[in-house]
């Protein structure tokens, strides 16, 4: 890593040998120099190949070949090998834009906890901007931060000094990491600027519905146990019901009622609402339902255990087409 550097942009990269070269690329082409560190998480394409090529280019670029571990290890062996006092997160099928380095270096000089700016979600139908924050500092940030990982950087000290790491073998692995987070920050930059476009393909891991929605269960569970054992969780317990919310009965519900065999679609629901109702089993009282603007809250409050199946299908039928 160039010593003069003060933000790496660390990419975990696997099967991806038709994107990484433009993802490498948008992050070469910035105004402020970076540095850029890849773990290769077993690619049986010809990825690692594409990174080596350019790691023997550049000196900015620093790669990691490692067996298949999945996405949580690998950013955990990217977090260790971090060199500069900042860093942030790129998947290898997304790009930087030529914004990036414009917007977080300045804001880095100020010595933030963490830096957030905007991104564009594009998808094979449509381009949306998605603005993250500004939020206030405790409660807000924790009911309203984006769980995205790529549209902000992060302190590694800061990081280190609170004992943060992925949670090993589970997929949204970047929800803990955020809600984890977010309830220790004090002193966060924002900006309005578009940094990132997050690309949503078919095949992306994101946009796979199956048995893997389960990990959001174990996710929840792991955000609960970091709240109890750092002293927290009575503060936010409230701040916890309503993501438990959100996600069971919004984000993960959807994610769902996609499952394509019937009996694992309707066990997987099952899990999610159990969880809901046993950890939180008076969660229509949760005072964010009621304070919260939006459709979506409104359609929580009417969610119960004799219809949230009826809610289930509901929006298999109206999402059929993305199914």
């Amino acid at each position: 890593m160039k010593d003069n550097h003060l933000l790496t942009v660390c990419i975990p990269c696997y099967n991806a040998q038709n994107t990484i070269g433009r993802c490498i690329e948008s992050i070469l082409n910035q105004t402020y120099p970076l540095s850029i560190l890849i773990v290769n998480d077993g690619s049986k394409d010809n990825s690692g190949q594409v990174i080596d090529e350019y790691a023997s280019k550049y000196d900015n670029i620093t790669v990691i070949h490692q067996e298949n571990a999945g996405i949580a290890k690998t950013r955990n062996v990217l977090l260790a090998n971090v060199e500069t006092p900042y860093f942030g997160f790129l998947d290898a099928d997304d790009q930087a834009l030529p914004t990036y380095s414009d917007v977080f270096i300045p804001l880095l000089e100020k010595s933030p906890q963490m830096a957030v700016a905007n991104f564009n979600w594009i998808t094979s139908k449509d381009k949306k901007v998605y603005h993250d924050g500004p939020y206030d500092y405790g409660k807000d940030m924790v009911v309203h931060l984006f769980s995205t990982l790529w549209n902000k950087v992060y302190n590694k000290a800061f990081i280190t000094s609170i004992g943060l790491t992925f949670p090993n073998g589970n997929r949204y692995e970047d929800s803990y990491f955020l809600y984890c987070l977010a309830p220790f920050l004090t002193n966060v930059s924002f900006s309005e600027t578009c940094v990132i476009d997050y690309i949503q393909t078919e095949g992306s891991i994101t946009h796979t519905n199956n048995q893997q929605v389960k990990h959001m269960i174990e996710i929840f569970k792991g955000i609960v146990s970091w709240y109890k054992e750092k002293g927290i969780y009575d503060r936010y317990k409230q701040e916890l019901e309503y993501l438990h919310i959100k996600f069971f009965l919004g984000n993960s519900f959807l994610r769902s009622t996609r499952i394509d065999d019937a009996s694992d679609r309707k066990a997987t629901l099952k899990l999610g609402w159990d969880l809901l109702n046993e950890s939180y089993p008076h969660w229509h009282k949760n005072p964010y339902l009621k304070s919260e603007p939006g459709l979506k809250n409104k359609y929580f409050r009417f969610v119960y255990s004799w219809n949230y199946m009826f809610f289930a299908n509901l929006f298999r039928f109206i999402y059929k087409d993305k199914i």
